[in-house]
């Protein structure tokens, strides 16, 4: 679980520090692309997806096993049951880890470059209009990725409930 706090900059200098011309991913070029920051978005988002989903699986019922067991399930059907009773602890899991990788800024900035129309991303947009005095803009994309949060939200919900 300590994983899931890692400061986002922490991710970001460490990327940054991996994909950089003198550092071992240097070769592929993914300083300042989308592939890079999706590197530093996943290295965020893989902590809280695994801590969060070891908890569903370890809050199943114990005796789920043992029922699909004697009730002749094969490896496949144990295996496919025992995710269909957590998934909504996956969905969970997935939603946190979204909403996360969602408000991150520091990874998009380091490793991204905030780079008008290649690497910028509404969060990046947000802090770099602010910074400039342009609030109005910046609440505007504020609104824009609460709408985005809103509508992923739904869908989860639904997704929940069918």
């Amino acid at each position: 679980d300590t994983l899931m706090a890692l400061p986002t900059v922490f991710i970001g200098l460490l990327v940054y520090a991996l994909v950089t011309s003198r550092g071992p991913l240097g070769d592929f070029g993914l300083l300042f692309t989308l592939p890079g920051i999706a590197i530093g978005q996943t290295i965020l988002a893989l902590p809280v997806v695994t801590a969060l989903t070891a908890t569903a699986v370890e809050s199943m019922d114990a005796d789920l096993r043992t029922t699909l067991l004697s009730l002749g399930a094969n490896r496949r059907q144990l295996v496919l049951s025992s995710l269909w009773e957590v998934r909504h602890g996956i969905l969970s899991a997935a939603l946190t880890a979204y909403g996360r990788v969602m408000t991150e800024v520091g990874i998009s900035m380091m490793v991204g470059g905030n780079i008008k129309w290649h690497t910028r991303t509404i969060t990046t947009a947000i802090a770099l209009e602010t910074n400039k005095g342009m609030f109005a803009t910046g609440i505007a994309l504020g609104l824009i990725l609460l709408l985005i949060a809103l509508t992923v939200n739904a869908v989860a919900s639904f997704l929940r409930k069918h």
